[in-house]
């Protein structure tokens, strides 16, 4: 018995020594706005989590991924907004979707002994640390975690073993509700029918094949028909201007990208940047061809010994797809992220190689032969070497200064990188330097709402308010389902001493989001300096009145003590 617990114990100890510096991590990034300021997290119900988008507050993210937000609810009750428990959680997540991995690589790979390694390159890989270090990347953790479950539930459903099919449907609807990639089990399954339960069964049966899958390709209607009824559209992102052969010379430039880092995640890159290539004859497009082609060949050439490798490639192309501009949704973006579903894949791949490579344990307890010993010594040493790149990667997303300070220095075309610089130098008061970075963001993306409503505050801030009140319009029309551009903007116009304006935005901003207290506090500031003393008292009793409904403290906003100071009555 205490043998059979050790290889678990190892995963689990390893996965923990890889991610120790974690849970010392800040909030970074979108965390701040999923964790911190958002209202509908913090304040709203479980029921309202599944009809609301992933953006939660202001305008829609476009992404329907209720099981995340139900684990930031569920969490903000006990950690509040403490980034430890987070973090740690992050890391609990990450070791589930390892022994996820290891319970149905058992099945596919036929073999414990290699569903272990492939254990041990999934925990340890480097290319993680972006989902496990980055509280906002569960999303990718979530959803492989219940994607493994429901494959490994599907591969041991027998006739007269109902229980299989429900559990792996309830998995595959659960791995839905948290990242929309997740469609693609389906596909994945018919890859494992067509494939390796082909073999077992000697002969196709393509009546039984598709009784087994319509259940879930049912599903998968179902949820689309949940996502357009909540958020009104199909999953993913609009068809961009560029053409199409731009788009597929994007993708494949992506594709290529991705199965190099998947073998050498190094350096690392919070934010890739897809610069369309000028012609389909490049370096960049040739590299990419040449790992595809070596993927193709790889896969051919086992073909002869097993038909394992023909599903786990068809696995790593199906669950990548999604994550490249070859979909007519894909993100025109590369992230790390994106690659924790593919790379479990690329792991058992690993773990079927090494299998066959490495000693095993009746192996250990004779001699080694020298190529045993060669290949063990060599695993091992990639092993550790891969544990070291993890701790040393994590460190990007520690704070966010070293994180957009990374972001910039890996990417210099990334304007998140020098939106968000801006927004750390605005908070420090550095508004030089925040208006630079502000406007480099503008000159790779002109028209980005966010880097021109920084400016407009920033500017407001240093007394060019024409300029501003121009800026911040601009941003408003551009993003006009925003509450927090009219927040902003109410801003710029206090600053401009136009206090109607300012009030009007809060206003506007309040009734967009009516649990915005911010809003409401400086709309009763903004109606006070205005010279409407009894709108002003009527706006700040309604925002005393939520305050009070929403149990928070008396201290909570500066905003509120700033306004009932204001309205205070004058002593007699």
């Amino acid at each position: 018995m205490a043998a059979a617990w050790q290889p678990i114990l190892l995963l689990l100890l390893l996965g923990a020594v890889a991610f120790s510096n974690v849970p010392d991590f800040e909030f970074v990034w979108d965390d701040q706005h999923f964790l911190v300021h958002s209202t509908t997290l913090t304040h709203g119900s479980p029921a309202a989590l599944f009809a609301s988008d992933f953006g939660l507050d202001g305008s829609g993210s476009g992404y329907y991924r209720p099981l995340v937000t139900l684990s930031f609810f569920l969490e903000h009750r006990i950690f509040g907004t403490s980034p430890a428990g987070y973090h740690v959680m992050n890391v609990l997540y990450h070791l589930g979707a390892t022994l996820a991995l290891v319970w149905a690589g058992a099945r596919a790979l036929g073999s414990r002994e290699a569903a272990w390694l492939a254990g041990l390159v999934f925990v340890l890989h480097p290319i993680h640390t972006e989902s496990v270090a980055f509280v906002s990347g569960r999303t990718d953790i979530l959803a492989t975690l219940v994607f493994l479950l429901a494959f490994g539930c599907y591969t041991r459903w027998e006739r007269g073993r109902p229980a299989w099919a429900l559990a792996s449907l309830f998995g595959f609807a659960a791995a839905l509700l948290a990242k929309e990639p997740a469609i693609v089990l389906p596909a994945v399954l018919l890859a494992w029918e067509l494939t390796l339960a082909l073999v077992e069964r000697g002969a196709l049966a393509p009546a039984r094949v598709a009784a087994r899958l319509s259940p879930f390709l049912l599903l998968a209607l179902a949820y689309l028909g949940v996502r357009r009824w909540v958020l009104g559209s199909l999953p993913g992102l609009p068809l961009g201007q560029e053409s199409l052969a731009s788009r597929m010379a994007e993708g494949l430039q992506s594709l290529g990208r991705y199965l190099l880092l998947l073998v050498a995640p190094y350096p690392a890159n919070p934010d890739y940047v897809l610069d369309p290539p000028a012609a389909w004859i490049s370096w960049a497009i040739a590299g990419a061809t040449l790992a595809v082609l070596a993927v193709a060949v790889g896969t051919a050439v086992a073909w002869r010994h097993s038909r394992l490798p023909a599903f786990l490639a068809l696995w790593l192309l199906l669950t990548l797809l999604p994550a490249t501009p070859f979909m007519p949704w894909g993100p025109a973006q590369m992230a790390e992220r994106f690659l924790y579903l593919p790379s479990a894949a690329f792991a058992l791949f690993l773990g079927w190689i090494g299998r066959r490579w490495l000693p095993s344990r009746g192996a250990l307890e004779r001699q080694l032969d020298a190529r045993q010993a060669l290949a063990g010594c060599a695993a091992a040493a990639l092993l550790l070497g891969a544990l070291g790149l993890t701790l040393y990667r994590n460190e990007d997303w520690r704070d966010p200064e070293r994180l957009f300070a990374r972001m910039e220095a890996s990417s210099p075309r990334s304007w998140k990188a020098a939106v968000n610089l801006g927004h750390l130098h605005q908070q420090r008061d550095e508004l030089p330097a925040a208006g630079a970075a502000f406007r480099k963001a503008l000159a790779l993306q002109p028209d980005l709402p966010s880097a021109l409503m920084g400016l407009a505050v920033v500017e407001s801030r240093l007394g060019i308010h024409e300029d501003a009140i121009r800026l911040g319009r601009r941003a408003l029309a551009l993003a006009p389902g925003s509450d927090l551009m009219d927040l902003q903007l109410g801003f710029v116009f206090s600053n401009a001493g136009d206090h109607t304006a300012a009030a009007e935005r809060f206003a506007e901003a309040a009734r967009k989001n009516p649990w915005r207290l911010d809003a409401r506090y400086h709309l009763a500031l903004e109606l006070a300096r205005a010279g409407q003393e009894a709108q002003a008292r009527a706006a700040l009793r309604e925002a005393e009145a939520l305050s009070r409904s929403l149990g928070l403290p008396p201290s909570a906003s500066g905003a509120r003590e700033l306004a009932r100071a204001t309205l205070a009555p004058a002593p007699r």
